[in-house]
């Protein structure tokens, strides 16, 4: 008999193109995200600080970039002789859908334990899913949701599309409602985080189910469908939540980190997020270098200025070098006298000694990964 066990699913095949071209050769769940961790990060801790130990990550695109941050996902304590993280990667399959399919099922089948949890990583939260599994028994509910009652609207166009819960109060989901991102989310709605728990046997009949319709298979589609015809109970999150669906919502999430509350909120101390360890020197401030109110890793070297500003790991900014409002990632170089201001610079990306790059909150300039940039910009007027 299973003694309640509880095994996950990470659901990768997220849509990336709203951050092209910080994407361009990396999935959504690879993104850098608060000067040290990535999006994936966040799902795959939420499980293992739950105690599951056998994970599965499907995917459908190029992803040596999340291959080489999980590696043996040692940090996670996956490896182990017993379960461990399983990678589908399906990117390759003459009949994607077919391949999807028989992944999970094959994964859920050997698996043998009574739970499933499916997330993904476009919703970065800090959730403790034992609580949710303990509600889920004490409902009886078949599929228990995860969401949060918003306390501000979303407009639209601020958003990627979204579904929203009827719950009642003491939280059976009555219906549920997709909303366009054309359309605006207004204040308290109880929206769906696309975080499920059920039992393994249920899934499995869901699965056959939705194939014998003759649809190309998605476990997005069978989740929806399964939450308006099984009895599906919710499950309020109240902590921290941002949805990375663009180069703005990503910009916007990584800069909440800059406040005390939203850091707090979502790096607890009773709930780590865990990711790869790099053992590099701490950062080197040099005498007449400025930063302050920024978020900053290590290994950097640091001549220049910097204000408000996430700067990650091996960054260097030459004397003169003034940085405001802006995120620079691992490796990027910005040169003697040079001037940021709303950027966001990728990975090893140089910016040449006197430069101006002047973005807006609203649109930041993206400087490629590994490009070197020698001419002046504004933002562009879109």
């Amino acid at each position: 008999m299973k003694a309640n066990k509880i095994c996950g699913i990470l659901n990768l095949s997220e849509n990336k193109e709203g951050l092209q071209p910080l994407t361009k050769n990396r999935p959504l769940a690879a993104m850098p995200f608060a000067c040290r961790y990535r999006l994936i990060d966040f799902p795959l801790s939420n499980m293992t600080n739950a105690g599951i130990n056998t994970i599965a990550m499907f995917l459908n695109e190029n992803n040596r970039s999340l291959f080489d941050h999980i590696r043996s996902g040692k940090e996670w304590d996956l490896n182990t002789m017993y379960g461990g993280l399983f990678v589908f990667d399906e990117r390759n399959a003459d009949d994607f859908s077919q391949e999807n399919y028989d992944n999970s099922l094959n994964f859920l089948t050997k698996s043998a334990t009574e739970y499933v949890v499916i997330m993904g990583s476009k919703m970065i939260c800090n959730i403790d899913l034992k609580g949710v599994l303990q509600h889920h028994k004490q409902q009886e509910a078949d599929i228990t949701v995860v969401y949060k009652k918003l306390t501000a609207p979303i407009e639209a166009g601020d958003h990627e599309n979204l579904m929203t819960l009827d719950v009642t109060p003491e939280g059976k989901i009555l219906a549920h409602e997709e909303v366009g991102k054309s359309e605006r989310v207004t204040e308290s709605s109880a929206l769906s985080l696309e975080i499920y728990l059920l039992k393994q046997e249920l899934l499995l009949k869901l699965l056959a189910n939705y194939r014998e319709t003759g649809r190309d298979f998605s476990l997005d589609a069978v989740m929806k469908q399964a939450v308006e015809h099984t009895n599906a109970n919710g499950f309020e999150y109240t902590g921290y939540l941002r949805q990375i669906y663009s180069v703005n919502s990503y910009f916007e999430g990584n800069f909440d980190m800059l406040e005390d509350r939203h850091l707090s909120a979502l790096f607890q101390e009773n709930q780590k997020i865990h990711t790869k360890a790099k053992n590099e020197v701490p950062t080197f401030y040099a005498e007449h270098s400025d930063v302050k109110d920024c978020l900053v890793a290590n290994g950097c070297l640091l001549r220049g200025s910097a204000e408000h500003s996430l700067l990650f790991r091996n960054v260097v900014l030459e004397e003169g070098a003034r940085v405001k409002h802006s995120m620079v990632m691992q490796g990027a170089r910005v040169g003697a006298g040079a001037r940021l201001e709303y950027v966001i610079a990728d990975k090893k990306s140089v910016i040449a000694p006197g430069v101006e790059l002047i973005g807006t909150r609203e649109n930041p300039i993206v400087v490629k990964k590994d490009e070197q940039i020698e001419t002046s910009r504004g933002a562009e007027v879109g």
